[in-house]
């Protein structure tokens, strides 16, 4: 049996580092609105971990073959592979806390290898290696600086770089380098430096469109779940997704950029170098497509890479296995209107949704 755990705060967790982070407000809040969330991507016969097994009558009103569990039955299961949302020390710790034999999760060390793994640094390698593999390099790929120094001189360089904390997704500890001598951007620089050791700095690059590549890594291989095209924000966050086939997403990349396939193998090759051999579980391969000088559209194969289940394989999903259309979002519940489809309860104050507008 397959067990599922939302903790969208797992970015924040991989931060911190260590088992006994704890939360914040707006980051409980997200994680307890949207608990059901995973019971789309569950297999038929899965569990999903809740806090109110009373939750059940509302994945059976969806018509989902899914069972909800609660910590107190934590202790009686004999068998479970656990799947939460990310993995991190502290949700491994939370586990085991609530009373799951250890033989049913990763190890310590297992765990604080995919910790660094997940440090944006690994980036910088997926570029290389794709660039060997294809025989060029496709765009510039990130630098990790660990001086305010270098960062300033980067961002004076590189006039609008986005300068990224190594630790963090989904849009979170990005800052647009704007007023690079400003105070404000060198005070969060300069606490970052402190927090995490170094920062990865990126030129900017004119985005016409932001796409992912769903992947799932088991014993060594790196399996393609599905595509996501989503849009995002002025700072890179996630803003909403596109829920359809495989193939409507994969004619949307391809008729932008037709040699996409060229580099989906150097791609697959790449992550079964550098991620499966040490990682089990869901990725994210967040891309982009941009514009040349020239006015040609060149491909940024890496802008981020998520070890952890994301939106982009909820979408992929919902269009695939369950053959919705739409667009996926997330938003206040005071905010629904005839569009939406809930994907969540709607009694709490944060609602998933697809909106066919």
């Amino acid at each position: 049996m397959n067990g599922y755990y939302f903790n969208p705060d797992n970015d924040l967790a991989l931060a911190n580092g260590g088992e006994h982070y704890t939360p914040t407000p707006m980051a409980e809040r997200l994680r307890h609105d949207l608990q059901l969330l995973p019971c789309w991507l569950a297999e038929a016969g899965s569990a999903v971990l809740c806090d109110d097994d009373s939750l059940q009558s509302w994945v059976d009103e969806q018509g989902l073959d899914v069972r909800v569990i609660t910590a107190k039955d934590l202790p009686h299961l004999k068998a479970c592979n656990f799947r939460p949302w990310g993995w991190n020390p502290a949700v491994r710790w939370r586990l085991l806390h609530w009373g799951v034999n250890e033989s049913l999760l990763p190890t310590k060390n297992e765990v604080e290898a995919w910790r660094q793994l997940a440090h944006r640094r690994t980036s910088i390698r997926i570029h290389d290696r794709i660039g060997q593999l294809i025989g060029k390099r496709l765009c510039q790929a990130p630098v990790e600086l660990s001086s305010i120094d270098d960062i300033l001189h980067f961002a004076s360089a590189h006039p609008g770089c986005y300068v990224k904390e190594p630790w963090s997704g989904s849009g979170r500890g990005i800052y647009r380098a704007l007023e690079p001598r400003g105070q404000d951007f060198i005070q969060r620089c300069t606490g970052a430096l402190n927090r995490q050791g170094s920062m990865l700095c990126e030129v900017a690059m004119e985005r016409t469109l932001d796409f992912a590549l769903e992947f799932t890594c088991q014993h060594g291989k790196t399996q393609f779940i599905g595509y996501s095209v989503f849009e995002s924000d002025f700072h890179l966050q996630y803003a909403c997704g596109m829920v359809d086939s495989n193939q409507v997403l994969k004619s949307i990349i391809e008729s932008q950029f037709p040699n996409f396939q060229n580099i989906y193998g150097a791609i697959i090759q790449t992550l079964d170098e550098i991620v499966a051999p040490l990682y089990n579980g869901d990725l994210g391969l967040d891309m982009l497509l941009y514009r040349r000088n020239d006015g040609s559209t060149g491909i940024n194969p890496c802008v981020e890479l998520n070890l952890r289940t994301t939106m982009g394989a909820v979408t992929a999903t919902l269009g695939n296995r369950h053959g919705l259309k739409g667009r996926f979002a997330i938003i206040k519940t005071g905010d629904l209107n005839d569009s939406c489809t809930p994907l969540t309860p709607t009694h709490n104050d944060i609602v998933a949704v697809i909106k066919n507008d």
